[in-house]
C-alpha cells in the first residue's frame, strides 16, 4: 500500500459514530478514499460479539482501523477474521501506556479491550501500526466530564497530576495519515498534547475560552471510590478505575512526547487553543452553574 494506491483503497473505520472515529471518516472522505464507517448502528453494522456481522464489515477492505470496546472482546478473532478476508493494513487505536497499566492492574491482554486488540494487531503477521493516545480534551466537552464542567465544579483523585491531554483532531490526523501512507508499519506512537498539565490548569483554560467558573477539586482516593459505588458502578469497574487513577498519580502519563509532530510535521493542538475553538461551538453554553 502507499499513498498514491490508497485513493482506490476501501478504508474500513470502526467506532465511526465516536469522537475520533466520526473525525477520522471526514478526513478520509475529504481526502477522496472510500471509507466504509462502521458501528452498531450504521448499514452494515458490527458487532463485536456478534461474528456473523463480520463478514460484511471486512469484504472487500484494504485497510482498517480498530477503535475497540471498553469491554473484552474477541480481538484475536475479529484480527483473524480481518488478514483472512484480504485486510493488509491494520492500525489499532490502543492508550498510553495501557501495557504498563495492564501490569499494574495485574489482569491479562484479554481484560482491556485497547490492550487485547493491541496484542492482536501486532501478532497479526500483515503490516500494522498502534495509536496509543493521552486521554482526551473532548473528555471535558463531550464525554465522561461534560456534565461537571457544566455543573461547574469536576472531581477526581488527581490532585498535583499532570498530564499531556491531546485533541481529539490530532489522533484522528495522525490516524489519516498512518491509514494511507506508507513508513509507519510496524511502529507504535505514543500521542500526547504539547504540553502536560494539572486539572487545574485545564478548568482554569475551559473557564477562560467559556466564560463560565469552572474549577477542579482534588479529591481523594477514597472519596473517589465512595463516589464510583454511590453511583452504582459494578465492584469490578470501580476497582479497576481507582487503580487507573492511582497509576496516574504516579506519574506514568505525564510525559510529552513528539510523536504527532514526527507523523504530521507539525506541533499538536494546545489545550487553550483548543478550549478556544471548542467555545466557539456553544458546547459550554449550557445551564447557568451559579
Amino acid at each position: 500500500m502507499s499513498d498514491n494506491s490508497n485513493a482506490n483503497d476501501t478504508i474500513l473505520v470502526t467506532g465511526a459514530t465516536g469522537k475520533v472515529g466520526r473525525r477520522l471518516v471526514e478526513i478520509l472522505r475529504a481526502g477522496g478514499h472510500d471509507v466504509r464507517a462502521v458501528s452498531r448502528s450504521t448499514a452494515i453494522p458490527l458487532d463485536w460479539t456478534d461474528r456473523s456481522t463480520w463478514d460484511a464489515v471486512l469484504d472487500g477492505v484494504d485497510a482498517a482501523y480498530i477503535i475497540p470496546p471498553d469491554h473484552p472482546f474477541p480481538a484475536d478473532e475479529f484480527v483473524a477474521a480481518a488478514v483472512g478476508a484480504g485486510v493488509r493494513r491494520l492500525v489499532t487505536q490502543s492508550g498510553r501506556r495501557v501495557d504498563a497499566l495492564a501490569e499494574y492492574a495485574g489482569v491479562g491482554p484479554e481484560a482491556i479491550g485497547m490492550l487485547a486488540a493491541q496484542t492482536a494487531v501486532q501478532a497479526s503477521g500483515i503490516e500494522w501500526t498502534v495509536l496509543q493516545p493521552n486521554n482526551f480534551n473532548e473528555n471535558f466537552s463531550e464525554g465522561d466530564y461534560y456534565p461537571a464542567v457544566l455543573a461547574g465544579e469536576l472531581a477526581l483523585p488527581l490532585k498535583d497530576t499532570t498530564e499531556p491531554l491531546i485533541a481529539v483532531a490530532d489522533i484522528a490526523a495522525v490516524a489519516a495519515a498512518v491509514l494511507t501512507e506508507d513508513g509507519h508499519q510496524g511502529k507504535v506512537y505514543e500521542l500526547s498534547g504539547p504540553e502536560s498539565l494539572s486539572m487545574d490548569d485545564a478548568m482554569a483554560a475551559v473557564s477562560a475560552a467559556s466564560g463560565r467558573p469552572v474549577t477542579f477539586r482534588a479529591e481523594t482516593p477514597e472519596e473517589h471510590d465512595e463516589a464510583l459505588r454511590a453511583a452504582g458502578l459494578p465492584k469490578d469497574l470501580v476497582m479497576f478505575l481507582n487503580l487507573m487513577y492511582e497509576f496516574m498519580r504516579a506519574g506514568n502519563m505525564t510525559t510529552v512526547t513528539n510523536d504527532v509532530e514526527q507523523v504530521l510535521v507539525r506541533k499538536p493542538i494546545t489545550f487553550a487553543a483548543w478550549a478556544t475553538e471548542t467555545a466557539k461551538t456553544g458546547v459550554w453554553a449550557g445551564p447557568a452553574n451559579d
